[in-house]
């Protein structure tokens, strides 16, 4: 970086210059076309890039006591800085609370204390920059046994505009692995209004039946310790949620002897808006590779609960782009990611048994895997209220995030006014809900063994030879299989079709899904468990698929 500087420095006897990068040719020229009388008073030197000299010696000012700033290599105030610093399980706890499968990594929200660091440090600015055109190309891995220097260089482009890029000791300092631009003279967020949340959303209390610490820390999150900040959903569907955000003043992110002043503010409750986003995409595990934007307000309180709302933008393949809104207890914009990009990594290995809040944001992802054009909302909610219809609704409104009347046609049969098409079903404490634009219909049944003769009366001759396709190519017990045509038979019901509609196998996934097809209506049936439930579960939702591709 420090290669293409190509910045002059005009030294003059009482000090030192900078001049912008342009400036340097055009200063010297001039210089060269002043008249040799009379000779002009002092004497001044243009030059580049320079090292201590006998004749010059430059007065420094001291950098900051900061984690990040402990060795400097390179230092020309507001021209270019290069730090280093060393870190290690010992010097730097929070490694051993951010592993992934077995991998000690430097959090993303800890390279971007480092990169804000060096480039306040570099401008002399006291107040914490925003960030524009952030990536995180390549993870900075820490050895448990072994310290490791990250190395980060900061370099002004145009006042107020700084450009910063980490490196690690790991790839020889060759390799960028986090780079953002530093942005000083950009407007707060004081003047900005958070986005408007769901209706649902807007009570104080988490509404969302999910307990991070077992839902999430300890089955689909790997994080530990000082990044388990999540305390609970207000609103939670495949593209959307609410999640709030716990306090932890207490927190500790380096060893005694390294100064503790952060300039970003707590680094965990930023990293649990980050992953709070997990959730959404609950069956594949999801790092972050960049980011548009990040403004910022103050420096995050560690002792101030905060609120953060996460809203998907878009699907690109395997890269979800969400913004986010970070919102402190007094309903003020702390901060705002605009642009979040989170690849997935891996697949969960989590298989069950699932936390009901999971269910609706998993079933629509997989949905939209197979049926990119689904709008189909799907939730599943335990309540004890013994009036089914009362249930229904309940859930019919949570598909819908927001409360609305629901009327019954005779056949009992829910429906909203809104050019929307419900549908619910129940298995003991559960209800099932779904709510789309064009046809739907779902069922959840509990898997039953049944004989053979039984199983054959209830599905016809038909339907048992379904079910037999469907444990063959599942290679799982016929009474599963034979429960997956009982539930998609309940869904076509409810979508309207005939009783003796064709039912065709379409694929048998590896993870316990059988595709199923009537004309244009889809029915993906699934197997599982449920947290609370005892037994195994079918889930079976249906939707049109007017693409005759599909």
């Amino acid at each position: 970086m420090g290669a293409r500087l190509g910045r002059m420095d005009a030294l003059i006897r009482q000090g030192i210059e900078p001049i912008p990068p342009d400036d340097g040719v055009t200063l010297l020229l001039k210089l060269l076309a002043q008249p040799s009388h009379p000779q002009p008073p002092t004497t001044t030197v243009v030059m580049g890039r320079y090292t201590e000299m006998p004749t010059y010696r430059r007065e420094l000012p001291e950098l900051p006591l900061r984690r990040y700033l402990e060795q400097p290599l390179v230092y020309y105030p507001n021209i270019e800085l290069v730090v280093e610093s060393t870190l290690s399980t010992g010097t730097d706890p929070y490694l051993d609370d951010h592993q992934f499968q077995g991998e000690r990594l430097l959090p993303a929200v800890m390279g971007l204390e480092a990169m804000a660091q060096a480039a306040m440090a570099l401008t002399g600015e006291t107040v914490a920059p925003a960030f524009r055109d952030v990536t995180f190309n390549r993870p900075v891995v820490v050895s448990a046994t072994a310290p490791l220097t990250i190395r980060v260089a900061a370099l002004v482009r145009e006042p107020g505009v700084v450009e910063v890029v980490l490196r690690s000791g790991e790839t020889a300092f060759q390799v960028d692995h986090f780079r953002a631009t530093c942005l000083f003279d950009e407007p707060g967020l004081r003047d900005l209004k958070p986005h408007a949340m769901p209706h649902a959303a807007q009570g104080a209390e988490p509404q969302v039946a999910l307990h991070p610490t077992r839902d999430l820390y300890e089955s689909i999150l790997f994080h530990r310790g000082r990044f388990r900040r999540l305390n609970g959903y207000r609103f939670l569907k495949a593209t959307e949620c609410v999640a709030e955000i716990a306090p932890d003043g207490d927190a500790v992110w380096f060893s005694q002897y390294l100064p503790a002043t952060l300039a970003l503010g707590d680094p965990a409750a930023r990293d649990a808006a980050i992953h709070a986003v997990q959730a959404c995409i609950p069956h594949a595990t999801l790092l972050p590779i960049g980011v548009d934007r990040v403004s910022l307000d103050t420096a995050l309180n560690s002792s101030e609960p905060f609120s953060v709302h996460a809203r998907e933008r878009r699907q690109d393949g395997s890269t979800f782009v969400y913004d986010l809104d970070v919102i402190g207890a007094d309903g003020l914009l702390r901060e705002r990611w605009e642009g979040l990009r989170l690849r997935l990594i891996a697949n969960s290995s989590f298989r069950g048994p699932w936390p009901e809040a999971l269910l609706g944001p998993y079933i629509e992802r997989r949905l939209r895997e197979w049926y990119p054009s689904s709008n189909l909302s799907v939730v599943c909610v335990r309540e004890l209220a013994p009036a089914r219809q009362e249930r229904s609704d309940r859930a019919v409104q949570s598909s819908l995030g927001r409360k609305i009347s629901v009327g019954r046609l005779p056949n009992g049969k829910p429906f909203v006014d809104e050019g929307v098409e419900v549908s619910a079903a129940h298995c003991g404490e559960l209800t099932l809900a779904v709510s789309g634009t064009g046809t739907v219909g779902c069922d959840i049944e509990l898997v039953a063994e049944r004989s053979t003769q039984v199983w054959s009366d209830l599905l016809g001759t038909e339907g048992a030879r379904l079910a037999g396709a469907i444990a063959r190519g599942l290679a799982e017990e016929p009474g599963t299989s034979a429960t997956r045509v009982w539930a998609a038979r309940e869904s076509l019901k409810k979508a309207g079709a005939l009783d003796d509609a064709p039912l065709l196998l379409v694929s048998a996934e590896a993870d316990g899904w059988a595709l199923l097809a009537s004309g244009r209506l889809r029915l993906a049936t699934w197997r599982t468990e449920v947290r609370g439930c005892a037994g195994t579960l079918v889930i079976a939702v249906l939707l049109r698929v007017d693409d005759e591709s599909l």
